[in-house]
């Protein structure tokens, strides 16, 4: 006899099928560092995205950029001028993901564990090494 709790429906394997796709994008390096800016910044031009995500190249935040408006959660308007003037915003849609933000900020505040550094390890081999 199987279980009815562990029977999954038709909408709960939708569901899920559609989370792996949001994550698949979300999950990419840089996705949700570009996201989390939103939260202070309403609108954002691709320029200042570099000054706010430095060590990221062109190449990847265009691309990036572009995944997450395909994906329905940024939206981007050309101005017609010269030179071009392109401002990103997140869209209704992505505007919810914010309450998410702020629970994982939560969350990562909570868990924090202290990072192990260089100095930390010399640290502890010379108080090893004493003994």
């Amino acid at each position: 006899m199987v279980n009815p709790h562990f029977v999954a429906t038709e909408t709960e394997d939708e569901t899920a099928g559609e989370i792996a796709n949001v994550w698949e994008v979300l999950g990419r390096r840089w996705s949700l560092l570009i996201l989390k800016n939103f939260c202070t910044n309403e609108v954002i031009r691709f320029n200042e995205f570099k000054k706010l995500l430095p060590g990221i190249s062109s190449t990847v935040l265009a691309d990036r950029l572009l995944e997450l408006e395909r994906e329905g959660l940024v939206s981007k308007k050309i101005y017609p001028e010269i030179p071009p003037k392109v401002e990103y915003r997140l869209t209704l849609r992505a505007k919810e993901l914010r309450v998410i933000f702020k629970e994982l900020g939560t969350w990562v505040s909570r868990w924090k564990v202290p990072r192990i550094t260089t100095k930390t390890k010399a640290r502890a081999g010379a108080r090893t090494a004493g003994r």
